[in-house]
C-alpha cells in the first residue's frame, strides 16, 4: 500500500510552521484514495522561539503529525538524516517548513511517481527573483559542479524531493547539505529513474534563510571533493557515513 511520509525540519520557524503543516495536511487529505495512508514528520532542531509550543498544539489536533526534538541545534544535514531514519512510509516527500515551498507542488510531483519515477526533484526556475546575487551564485555552482566532477545532473539538489523510501536511506559519504546532491548521484548510478519538474518557490516572508551559511558552503565543498575521490577515483572514504549514525 502507498504510504507517504512528508518530512520537514524546523528551526525557529514560528511565523510559518502552523500554516505549512496544516496546508500540507489538507492537500494530503485531498489526495485520497491515491494516497490512502500518510504522516507528517517534523524535527524541531533545537528551536529557541515558540516552534516547540506550536508543534505541541498541532499534535493535539493532527494525529498524523509526529514530532521529534533535538535538544540543541544540529544543523541542516543532521536534521535531514534524522528525518529519513524516522519516516515510516513507502515513499518520502521532503520539504521545508519556512513557507517557501507551497504544498501544491506535491500533487504534481506525485503524478510522476505514480507514472513510474523512483525519485522526483523539484526545480526552482524563479531563483533569480527570490535569491540575492550571492545566493544565486552559490546555487549555480553547486548545481554545476556535480555534473562536471561526478558526471551526473543534479539540477536543483537542495530543493523538494519525492521518491521511494530506500533512496532517502542510502549510505552516503557526505556529512553536509551536499548529501542531497549525492543522493541524486547514487540514485542515477544505481539505475533508478530520476525525473525533474518545475515547481513553485515563494519568497520567504519572515525569518532568516540558513542554507547558504559559510559553514554549509565549506562543508559541502569538502563533501563534493570527497565524493569525487570516491565515485570517480574509487578511493575509500576516510570518515563514517552520515546515514550510519545511531
Amino acid at each position: 500500500m502507498f504510504f507517504l511520509s512528508v518530512a520537514m525540519g524546523a528551526f525557529n520557524e514560528e511565523a510559518s510552521l502552523e500554516r505549512v503543516i496544516l496546508s500540507h495536511a489538507q492537500v494530503l487529505q485531498n489526495l485520497q484514495p491515491r494516497v490512502p495512508e500518510w504522516e507528517i514528520v517534523c524535527v524541531d532542531d533545537g528551536s529557541s522561539d515558540t516552534t516547540p509550543q506550536i508543534l505541541d498544539r498541532l499534535q493535539s489536533r493532527l494525529p498524523e503529525l509526529r514530532v521529534i526534538r533535538h535538544q540543541r541545534n544540529q544543523g541542516i544535514a543532521a536534521t535531514q538524516a534524522h528525518l529519513y531514519r524516522e519516516v515510516r512510509g513507502t515513499h518520502v516527500y521532503f520539504t521545508g517548513s519556512d513557507g517557501q515551498w507551497p504544498p501544491e507542488n506535491l500533487p504534481r510531483m506525485l503524478q510522476l511517481v505514480l507514472a513510474g519515477a523512483d525519485l522526483v526533484v523539484g526545480v526552482r526556475e524563479n531563483r533569480r527573483e527570490v535569491y540575492s546575487l550571492g545566493r544565486q551564485f552559490v546555487s549555480f555552482a553547486f548545481n554545476l559542479l556535480p555534473l562536471l566532477l561526478l558526471g551526473v545532473k543534479t539540477s536543483d539538489a537542495g530543493s523538494v524531493k519525492l521518491g521511494r523510501r530506500e533512496l532517502f536511506t542510502l549510505p552516503l559519504v557526505s556529512r553536509s547539505p551536499f548529501a542531497e546532491a549525492e543522493r541524486i548521484v547514487q540514485a542515477h548510478r544505481s539505475g533508478y529513474k530520476v525525473d525533474f519538474i518545475p515547481i513553485r518557490f515563494d519568497k520567504r516572508s519572515s525569518g532568516k534563510a540558513k542554507g547558504a551559511s559559510w559553514s554549509n558552503i565549506l562543508s559541502s565543498t569538502a563533501d563534493l571533493l570527497r565524493c569525487f575521490l570516491v565515485y570517480r577515483l574509487g578511493l575509500t572514504p576516510s570518515a563514517p557515513r552520515v546515514n550510519q549514525q545511531p
